[in-house]
Parts: C-alpha cells; sequence; structure tokens
C-alpha cells in the first residue's frame, strides 16, 4: 500500500491561484449546489474584511481545501469545492461588471487594465504556444461547460445572453 503525504499551508485565494497551477473539480464530485444562505454567509465574510478596525476582520478563514495530485502542476479539488467556485464566479461577475463600466465609456483604460489583472490572477491564461485562453479551474462535467461559457462571454466582451442563473443567480449585485 503506497504511504499518503499530507502537506498543510495556510494560503490566501490570490497565492493558491494566482501561482500557475491548475484545478480540477473530479468527475465524482457533486454539482455546484450553493444556496442563498451559503452565498449570504460567504459575501457578508467578505464585506467584513473590507471594513476598517475594530469592527472588520483583517481576513477570512475559508476553511479546508483538500487537493490532490501526481505532478503538483494539476491539481484535483477533492474538498473545498464549492467555496472555490464561488469565489470564481465572483471574480467572474466583478469582471462582467467593469466590462459594462467599460462599455458606458467610465474609466475604460484603469478598467481594462483591472480586468485583465483579475484574469491572469484568478480566472485564466492565455496559453503562449496556442494562444488559447486556459481556465485555472474547471468544473465537474456537467458545470464545466456553463462555467466555460461564462468566462469565454466576459474574455471576449460579450455578456449579452450569458445569465448565472444556473449558479442560483447570486450576483445580481453586480449587474
Amino acid at each position: 500500500m503506497a504511504a499518503t503525504n499530507f502537506n498543510t499551508e495556510n494560503r490566501t485565494y490570490r497565492q493558491l491561484l494566482g501561482n500557475g497551477l491548475i484545478y480540477r473539480i473530479p468527475r465524482f464530485q457533486r454539482d455546484y449546489s450553493w444556496r442563498e444562505h451559503e452565498w449570504e454567509d460567504l459575501w457578508a465574510d467578505i464585506l467584513g474584511t473590507l471594513m476598517p478596525p475594530p469592527e472588520g476582520e483583517p481576513g477570512h478563514y475559508l476553511g479546508y481545501l483538500v487537493l490532490q495530485t501526481t505532478n503538483n502542476r494539476l491539481f484535483e479539488v477533492i474538498d473545498g469545492q464549492q467555496r472555490l467556485t464561488t469565489l470564481s464566479l465572483i471574480v467572474l461577475a466583478a469582471m462582467r461588471r467593469l466590462k459594462r463600466l467599460i462599455a458606458e465609456e467610465k474609466n475604460a483604460e484603469p478598467n481594462q487594465k483591472r480586468i485583465d489583472q483579475l484574469r491572469a490572477t484568478y480566472i485564466g491564461y492565455l496559453d503562449p504556444v496556442t494562444l488559447r485562453s486556459e481556465n485555472k479551474l474547471s468544473l465537474n462535467r456537467h458545470n464545466d461547460a456553463y462555467y466555460r461559457d461564462g468566462y469565454y462571454r466576459v474574455n471576449s466582451g460579450s455578456h449579452k445572453g450569458w445569465s448565472i442563473g444556473r449558479f442560483h443567480g447570486r450576483l445580481a449585485a453586480f449587474g
């Protein structure tokens, strides 16, 4: 029987996704299923980190993220996929909102820089060989096509017709 090695570390969301690694939700994992109360709890925690002390929190503990890898580049998410997916959806919604501001000619150049930085840090990258956009996170077989479609539409500037209703429409606050 092979020995299993465990490695525990405290990492921020930026450290986790901003490092060039790829995360995949295995086929056997359940579909995305967060409901309003999970979204509200996470959103309240995020807002709490934005408040000044003493009311605000210095950071938000997301809990454990259990990963499995054979090559230290591609990681399968064994536990924590709901949180990781939700945070990615929030970033996509923020990018979509920034695209709308650009279309309204509001701070177009700085907002495009924000989109580019959000995309490169949290969502995906442009493969230098194939020049194809690659996501840093791939969802399971039932959710991935929809997630990629949302990424494509934000990436291409087209957000018409893209509803995140499949993910319970919790991001309406981003416009």
